[in-house]
C-alpha cells in the first residue's frame, strides 16, 4: 500500500513552506490513479482554481478535473453542515443553531471551530453512500503547523476532558482514524533552511505526543545544483574567483550566489534525514511567479515517482 492509497493524508508545515502546493500535487497523483479525491483546505486563501485551471474554491464542493474535486470550508459552513446532519431540518437547525444565545455560547467554547474544521475532515473521510465511500482519498492542507498541533489535539482534549456522550463518542473516533496508520498518513513539507527544518523537527516530537508519525517529509524548493565541485561548469565558476572585469564579475558573483544557495539545502537536507524518521523526497524550486496546472503536474510526478513506482 502507498500514500496514494490512505483514506486521510494530512499535509502539515510551517507557514511559508509550500504545503498548499504539495497538497495538490499528491491529490494530483490520487485522481490521476483513479481515486475519487477531495482536496480540502479551510479558511484559506484558496490556491488550488489556480493550479487547476479553474475559479477559487469556495465552501461548496468544486470539480478541479477528473476525479479530482476541492472545498475550502469554513468554521460556519462546517457548524452549519454538522447542524443540519443532526437535526435534519433546516428550520430547527435556524432555531437551534442561529439563535443568538446558541452562537454566543459557541463562540465561547475553546477550540469549537478548529473542533468543527478537523470533524469535517473526518466525516468526508468516513462519508459513504448506498454503503460505499463516497471519497477514496481526501487531502487535507491543514493551517501553519502550529495550528495544526492545536486542531489535532483537540480530539484527545475532549475524550480527557468531556463527560461520556455524542460529543466523546465522534471525538475518539476521529482520534482512531488519525491514529491508523492503515488508513490515514502524515506527510511533513519543509524546506532546507534552519528555521523551516527545525520546526519540522519539533513538528514531529509534538506529534508523537499524540501517538501519530510522518510517513513522508518533504523537502520543498530545492535549489538546483547547476556547478557541481568537479564538474566543467563548477571548475570554471572556481577559476573566476577575484575577477573585476565586467561582465564576467557579474557572472562569477551570480553564480556564487546559486553554488552557495545550493550549499544550504544540502546543509539543511542532511539534518532533515538525520533527524526525521521519514523518508525524504526533494522537490525542485520552480522559477516562476505564479504555479498553474503544469507546475502541479511536473511536481506531482516527481512525488508519484518517489512514492509509486
Amino acid at each position: 500500500m502507498t500514500l496514494f492509497d490512505k483514506r486521510l493524508v494530512l499535509v502539515v508545515g510551517k507557514g511559508g513552506v509550500g504545503r498548499s502546493t504539495v497538497a495538490a500535487s499528491i491529490a494530483a497523483v490520487a485522481a490521476r490513479r483513479g481515486k475519487k479525491t477531495l482536496l480540502f483546505e479551510t479558511n484559506a486563501t484558496d490556491r488550488f482554481g489556480s493550479y487547476f485551471g479553474k475559479p477559487p474554491v469556495g465552501t461548496d464542493i468544486a470539480s478541479l478535473g477528473p476525479n479530482l474535486w476541492g472545498v475550502n470550508t469554513t468554521p460556519a459552513a462546517a457548524l452549519r453542515e454538522y447542524g443540519l446532519m443532526v437535526l435534519k431540518f433546516e428550520k430547527v437547525y435556524e432555531m437551534v443553531f442561529e439563535n443568538r444565545l446558541t452562537k454566543a455560547f459557541l463562540r465561547a467554547v475553546p477550540g469549537v471551530d478548529d473542533y468543527s474544521l478537523i470533524g469535517k475532515a473526518w466525516f468526508h473521510a468516513m462519508e459513504e453512500k448506498r454503503g460505499k465511500p463516497v471519497w477514496d482519498t481526501i487531502v487535507f492542507d491543514m493551517p501553519a503547523s502550529g495550528h495544526s498541533l492545536s486542531m489535532l489535539r483537540i480530539p484527545w482534549t475532549i475524550v480527557d476532558t468531556v463527560p461520556e456522550g455524542p460529543l466523546t463518542r465522534d471525538a475518539r473516533q476521529v482520534q482512531n482514524l488519525l491514529r491508523d496508520r492503515a488508513r490515514t498518513s502524515i506527510v511533513v513539507v519543509s524546506l532546507a533552511e534552519e528555521m523551516p527544518a527545525n520546526e519540522a523537527r519539533e513538528l514531529q516530537d509534538k506529534l508523537a505526543l499524540l501517538g501519530l508519525a510522518p510517513e513522508h517529509v518533504v523537502a520543498n524548493q530545492i535549489y538546483p545544483n547547476r556547478f557541481p565541485a568537479a564538474s566543467p561548469a563548477g571548475k570554471v565558476l572556481t577559476a573566476l574567483g577575484g575577477v573585476t572585469q565586467e561582465p564576467l564579475a557579474s557572472l562569477a558573483e551570480h553564480g556564487e550566489l546559486a553554488r552557495s544557495r545550493r550549499a544550504l539545502n544540502e546543509h539543511y537536507l542532511a539534518q532533515l534525514s538525520a533527524t526525521i524518521r521519514a523518508p525524504l523526497t526533494e522537490l525542485p524550486l520552480l522559477f516562476t511567479p505564479r504555479l498553474g496546472p503544469e507546475h502541479i503536474e511536473q511536481l506531482s510526478k516527481r512525488l508519484e515517482a518517489a512514492w509509486a513506482p
